[in-house]
Order: C-alpha cells, then sequence, then structure tokens
C-alpha cells in the first residue's frame, strides 16, 4: 500500500460528497402517490440528483474497499473482509429504490404531469402506487443491512488497531441506528434517510482518515 492511499481516499471522499449533495437536494415526498408525483414531475434535475446518488453509492463502495484493504495483515482483517461482502450486498440493496425512482418514477411522473385530468393520471397514479412499495422496502432492509456492515467493520478497526479507536465506537453507534431505525419503523418514515446518514457521515470521516494518514499498511 502506498503511504498515502489517494485513489480510495478520494473515492469515498467523492462518493460522500455527491451522495450528500445530492440528498440535500431531494424534495421530501409528502402525501399520497398523486402529490407525490406532481413533486417529482415539478423537480428540477430530478434524474441528475439521482443519478449523482447513484454515482455516489459506486464511489462509496469503492472507497469502502479501500478501508477493508487497509486492515489486511492485522488482527482487524476477517472482520473487515466480512464488512465489504456485506457490504456489496446492502449497496446493491440500496440502490434498488434510487433505481426507481430515475427510471420508471420519473417516467411515470411525466405521464401524470402531462395527462389532462382523467384516466391517464389514474393509471399513473396506479402504477406509481403499486411499485413504489417496492422501493421503500428496499430502503429498509438497506438501513438494517449498513447496520451490519458498520458492526464488522467497527470490529476491524477495533481489532486492527490502526486507526483511532473512536471510528469503531463511531460505528458500532451507527449499527445501533441503523438496526433500530429498520426493526422499529415503518418504511414509509423518512427516519431511514437520516439513518443512512449517519453512515454516510462516518464513511466522510474514514475518507479523511485514509487521505491525511501517513503510517504504510500492506495491500494486496
Amino acid at each position: 500500500m502506498t503511504r498515502r492511499p489517494l485513489f480510495y481516499g478520494l473515492c469515498l471522499l467523492i462518493g460522500t460528497l455527491l451522495f450528500a449533495g445530492a440528498g440535500a437536494l431531494h424534495p421530501l415526498l409528502t402525501g399520497d402517490g398523486a402529490n407525490q408525483l406532481g413533486i417529482v414531475a415539478r423537480t428540477h434535475g430530478w434524474r441528475t440528483i439521482h443519478w449523482a446518488l447513484l454515482f455516489g453509492l459506486a464511489f462509496m463502495y469503492a472507497g469502502l474497499v479501500g478501508v477493508s484493504l487497509r486492515h489486511n495483515d492485522t488482527p482487524g482483517a476477517s472482520p473487515s473482509r466480512a464488512g465489504i461482502r456485506l457490504g456489496a450486498f446492502a449497496f446493491g440493496i440500496w440502490a434498488l429504490n434510487i433505481l426507481f425512482m430515475v427510471g420508471a418514477g420519473y417516467h411515470i411522473a411525466r405521464v401524470y404531469a402531462a395527462a389532462d385530468a382523467g384516466l391517464a393520471r389514474t393509471h399513473a397514479v396506479f402504477l406509481y402506487d403499486m411499485m413504489h412499495p417496492f422501493g421503500l422496502a428496499a430502503e429498509r432492509l438497506a438501513t438494517f443491512l449498513l447496520g451490519f456492515v458498520a458492526y464488522t467493520f467497527g470490529w476491524g478497526i477495533r481489532n486492527g488497531a490502526v486507526w483511532p479507536r473512536w471510528m469503531a465506537w463511531l460505528a458500532w453507534v451507527v449499527a445501533v441506528l441503523c438496526g433500530a431505525v429498520a426493526l422499529v419503523f415503518s418504511e414509509t418514515h423518512n427516519y431511514m434517510y437520516y439513518a443512512q446518514a449517519t453512515f454516510v457521515l462516518w464513511l466522510f470521516l474514514a475518507a479523511i482518515i485514509l487521505l491525511v494518514e501517513r503510517r504504510s499498511a500492506p495491500v494486496t
């Protein structure tokens, strides 16, 4: 591993900034299906926001690989490898609702906005109401899985002893928040996104550590 794991740190930094920036621009979808479709149709840059979220996920996962590699050949190697494997599943599920909203959700909203009141709008709302719950369920499962990812990386950092111990404790706090929110609250609540935001914040801090640390560690 180079003395400055620039690639992975930059991936994490770019990913977290993309995801956080797009999330801040994303409007809250409230009300029934018709109201939500109206919000989607009125939001300028809807697809840009969601593509930023998707590319942010890709960058974040690539950077998370670097966090795992940073703990190779340390006592934290096994939980870190488990974390990156769990992360592949979690990030894949995490992307499902975003993929729906950048594709089918966006086009349904355009049909809804372009149609006069009547059958076309009724069909658009019906399609949205039937399909969107799948995406919301994916958000809930992804939030729960992120808790597992944070938990295992917490142990990797704790056992590896190459990063500050507070990063391990913070990972466990994130794990508890994500797991509890996913278990307690319905997927229709915005609490899912707030819990996910704590995970993104943890990744941002990991990016900073990767970019500033000077100690070398073997990476294969």
